[in-house]
């Protein structure tokens, strides 16, 4: 897991939020597909800054967010501001909740941000407590051949932020992405930030075992732009969402 500065946050929102956008919206169909009546509450594991449970508090969910960043948690509050949000920097390993929720949902590869299987477990016995019994629980991830591709770097850059995202060799099942870049602000200072984020390969199945030995029944995994349908295949995606129901 890596230590978010708060100048990578600011580039966060502005390269990345395209995605979490997306897949908030997505998770929101999906919940009132699986679920049509059920009580409108949300526990995002992994919330970062907060543009997930944004979209589930406009349409009335009752938020609790977990993030092990302190500066996303930060920015998630000011997102939040003026909701009853609650908002805490905790391991995806270990938080309590005040009350369990109706529907837990974790974006952007936290599966691979947690580290090794016995953590992974960890994690999905933590939301598996945390949700309450007929809840659900949707989470994403990148396959090994997600993670196996190469990638070019990617550069990004506006008038206040620029970036440079560059995968590091894939070592066994790990592979670093190294996130550097430079913050400006208006009288013309410029602030450098780096961040490593390491990312662990699980196979798909190995994940599903882990649900299931938490607890979980698995309904289907799909691919990210259709939550709905199963895949046949999901080891040939590069990312896929796991949608599973706590008994």
């Amino acid at each position: 897991m890596a230590e978010y500065v708060d100048a990578f946050v600011t580039a966060y929102d502005r390269f990345w939020a395209p995605y979490p956008e997306r897949m908030g919206d997505a998770w929101l169909r999906l919940h009132a597909h699986v679920a049509p009546g059920a009580e409108r509450s949300l526990l995002d594991v992994g919330c970062g800054t907060g543009i997930v449970a944004a979209r589930f508090a406009s349409a009335g969910y009752r938020i609790v967010g977990v993030d092990v960043s302190e500066a996303m948690i930060a920015r998630a509050r000011e997102r939040l501001a003026g909701t009853d949000a609650v908002l805490m920097a905790a391991d995806a390993v270990d938080f309590e909740v005040p009350r369990p929720c109706a529907f837990a949902v974790s974006t952007y590869d936290i599966v691979n941000h947690v580290g090794g299987i016995d953590r992974v477990r960890a994690y999905l016995r933590r939301v598996h407590r945390a949700v309450a019994p007929g809840g659900w629980f949707g989470f994403d991830m990148s396959t090994v051949k997600g993670l196996s591709a190469d990638v070019p770097p990617v550069s990004r850059q506006d008038e206040a932020v620029s970036v440079v995202v560059a995968r590091g060799p894939l070592d066994g099942d790990r592979r670093p992405l190294h996130v550097t870049g430079e913050l400006r602000t208006d009288d013309g200072r410029a602030t450098p930030f780096a961040t490593t984020i390491t990312n662990t390969a699980h196979p798909v199945a190995d994940v599903l075992a882990a649900l299931a030995d938490a607890g979980w029944v698995t309904s289907h995994v799909a691919a990210i732009d259709d939550l709905l349908t199963p895949v046949p295949d999901p080891e040939a995606l590069p990312r896929v969402a796991v949608v599973a129901r706590r008994p």
